[in-house]
């Protein structure tokens, strides 16, 4: 009736135009053309209308359906007749039939079209979806393909598809739609379910099959951006609510993996399995942050099992993502086994980790998990197994994502009025903090004050030992071996030695304001001096080599120090060795300086003497060659000892 009285209205217009044409005028022209166009326009709109009151009642069913592997030379090509394989029903997942294949798969689909009457409306074809990505034809002709059919493959196993098919593009009769499927034997491929009917029929299983895959992952997506931006301000300003922290990771995972299934082109070009790769390490490591949110909601630490799931997480993508394409598909479906396992044990014990807490939050926390998530989980784990039914977690989630929003708050209010509480308590006990501070600095630093003089002393005892003691040796044994009486001439030039010494001994503070010798030989010219004597006295033969000039640079303190070690490696030659010859050289090579002592004496057993500790001026040396960042190599045995020191010098010349 609307359509009959809007033709009316028109149709009156442009009479009342004709009638005013006596009058030349342009507005006249103007309106008599735009009733005309009104005029057509509702002429259209009324047939339209008219055939679609009266729709033919078009029927297309499924005679059967049959699959084959692509041929040719690429693998690619429609199979052959005798080729295809009669499958009973889809949703079709063709690791069935040929395990472990990655490659082409054809699907044929014979429909017996007919209709009461001729044909007045197109059909609709849908498929809920194709993994990984397809190409369609129908009697041969061709309506549509993935963007990408080669490596990185166009992703479209969660993307449901539908096509109108125009009047005429269906026979009375058999009509085939071919469908070439590409998919990677890793992640299940195959085809979903197909249907050509009417629009209204078709369209509701697209748009069910449309809610399932996209509409609701993509509202959880957004509730869950929601939540996790939240958390993370909440984490970022109150560092202590690490559950906040965890649950934002947890989310920021669980967001990526729901747009990794939401993308329908390759990212950045990764392959397929790259892709699966990534995928599978997101999903377990969002298992792991959701473990680790829901225990520190109830103030719960497992130090071990955090532990364990790092090194689960380590070995799983050192595994996932290096291990040979053969082993993948078990690699990956293992990840999965393992994060949905840890889910589950988690949603079951959870109730007794919650009950210990005495947390509201945790309690409403456990309820989800125990009453929710756990009963969903499990089905839609054998939902996926048996390759049958709809996964419910889509519809939950929503849902579960609001009251996870409620947990939040009544935890936040609960932080707050424990962080009051805390801030009353903490008023009260600066002081007494403080004065405890005050106490343990003050013995703090009366314990360094006493460990430095403590070091002040050992310094002061090796230096005794090294400088005077060594002169003290010297002297006792120069008298021990004189035949005559001291006179006082020598007994005071024994004495300005013993003096000498001890100055060198108090000097070697202020060391860094001491010059270095010129050259080697100065350096080594006091105690050559003193030990050429002694030894000649004593029948010893000393040989000395001793380069002309430093090849680098030494600093005071590392100049006494290096002879300080002469002198005492020196006067254990005049104590123990009963040697008859020494030779004492100090040479530049391959960027350090080396000096030994060598004899032809009796030797000793360096292992013994080490093992137990008693040799003091061994200890000496090594304290020494330590400061200076020197080594210390002792080797001896009957009829050669040699005592070698090795440092890195500066500035050392080729």
């Amino acid at each position: 009736m609307t359509l009959l009285a809007f033709f009316q209205y028109a149709f009156c217009n442009l009479r009342l135009s004709f009638t005013g044409i006596d009058h030349v005028d342009v507005a006249y022209l103007r309106q008599i053309f735009l009733n005309l166009c009104l005029l057509l326009l509702s002429v259209f709109i009324s047939s339209q209308a008219q055939a679609y009151q009266y729709a033919t009642k078009c029927h297309a069913e499924l005679q059967h359906i049959q699959s084959a592997k692509g041929i040719g030379p690429q693998g690619k090509s429609r199979p052959e007749a005798k080729q295809w394989q009669a499958i009973a029903a889809t949703p079709d997942y063709w690791n069935d039939r040929w395990p472990k294949f990655s490659g082409t798969v054809w699907y044929k689909l014979t429909w017996q079209f007919h209709c009461e009457e001729k044909q007045n409306q197109p059909m609709m074809l849908s498929v809920s979806f194709i993994n990984m990505a397809g190409q369609v034809y129908i009697n041969d002709h061709f309506l549509w393909q993935n963007k990408s059919l080669e490596e990185p493959l166009s992703r479209n196993w969660n993307m449901p598809r539908r096509w109108m098919l125009p009047i005429g593009i269906l026979k009375t009769g058999e009509n085939t739609v071919y469908i070439r499927v590409e998919g990677v034997s890793e992640l299940n491929p195959g085809i979903g379910s197909v249907y050509i009917g009417d629009y209204e029929s078709t369209m509701a299983k697209y748009l069910r099959a449309w809610l399932e895959m996209r509409d609701l992952l993509t509202y959880t997506l957004c509730v869950e951006v929601a939540l996790g931006l939240i958390a993370i301000f909440v984490w970022v300003f109150r560092p202590k609510e690490s559950a906040f922290g965890y649950y934002a990771l947890a989310t920021l995972l669980w967001v990526l993996y729901i747009g990794m299934n939401l993308v329908v082109e390759p990212l950045f070009a990764l392959k397929t399995l790259d892709f699966a790769r990534i995928q599978s390490l997101v999903f377990l490591g969002f298992v792991f942050f959701t473990c680790l949110y829901a225990w520190r909601f109830a103030n719960y630490k497992a130090p071990q099992l955090e532990r364990l799931f790092v090194w689960l997480f380590l070995v799983f993508f050192l595994s996932i993502w290096f291990a040979p394409a053969q082993y993948l598909d078990f690699l990956l479906k293992s990840s999965f086994i393992v994060g949905v396992g840890i889910y589950l044990f988690n949603c079951l014990v959870y109730p007794i980790i919650a009950y210990r807490s005495k947390q509201p939050e945790a309690y409403c926390l456990a309820f989800v998990m125990f009453l929710v998530y756990l009963p969903l989980s499990v089905h839609d784990c054998l939902t996926i197994y048996q390759h049958k039914g709809n996964l419910l977690t889509v519809y939950a989630s929503p849902f579960t994502a609001v009251i996870l929003a409620c947990i939040f708050a009544l935890r936040l209010t609960r932080s707050m009025n424990g962080a009051e509480r805390f801030n009353a308590r903490l008023e009260r006990t600066v002081k007494q903090v403080r004065t405890e501070l005050e106490d343990s600095l003050l013995h703090s630093h009366q314990l360094e004050l006493k460990n430095a003089k403590l070091q002040e002393r050992i310094q002061f005892a090796h230096d005794l030992h090294d400088g005077v003691g060594s002169s003290l040796v010297r002297s006792m044994a120069s008298i021990e071996h004189n035949s005559e009486n001291l006179n006082n001439r020598q007994f005071l030039s024994v004495l300005k030695h013993l003096r000498d010494d001890l100055r060198l001994m108090i000097d070697y503070g202020s060391s860094f304001d001491t010059v270095v010798p010129g050259t080697p030989i100065l350096w080594v010219a006091p105690t050559r001096h003193r030990f050429n004597q002694l030894f000649d006295e004593l029948g010893v033969s000393i040989c000395w080599k001793i380069p002309d000039n430093w090849q680098g640079m030494l600093t005071p303190a590392e100049c006494i120090a290096l002879q300080r070690v002469l002198e005492e490696c020196l006067t254990n030659v005049l104590k123990h060795s009963q040697a008859d010859c020494v030779e004492v050289s100090l040479s530049f090579q391959n960027q350090e300086l080396v000096a030994f002592v060598q004899d032809n004496g009796v030797g000793f057993d360096t292992t013994a003497v080490k093992e137990s500790g008693l040799s003091v001026g061994l200890k000496s040396m090594r304290t020494r060659l330590n400061k200076i960042n020197a080594e210390l190599e002792v080797e001896s045995k009957p009829g050669c000892t040699r005592v070698t020191v090795r440092k890195k010098m500066i500035g050392l010349m080729s």
